[in-house]
């Protein structure tokens, strides 16, 4: 339990060891104009937000993956450090 409660600090006061800036998406909003004057403008619209959508939940998911990746990265730092506990440290 001590290990564990050692480990999980070593996480807790690392933050200084990561990204200075959150990472931010550059995707482009479209402009919606206050009227369409054909279905060209409402068609070109339609394709930007989906554009749009599809930009956003790209980078949502690379942000996920990375959560993930952080999650057992940490993880099998918890776990080395437990094993060391027991192996030489015991």
């Amino acid at each position: 339990m001590r290990s564990l409660m050692l480990a999980a600090l070593f996480i807790i006061t690392s933050p200084g060891y990561a990204d200075s800036y959150p990472p931010s998406h550059y995707c482009r909003k479209p402009f919606k104009p206050y009227q369409f004057n054909s279905q060209w403008e409402l068609n070109n619209f339609n394709d930007e937000v989906q554009r749009y959508k599809r930009c956003i939940s790209d980078f949502v998911e690379e942000q996920e993956e990375a959560i993930e990746q952080h999650k057992q990265a940490a993880e099998d730092a918890i776990e080395e450090w437990n094993s060391f506990v027991r192996w030489e440290l015991n």
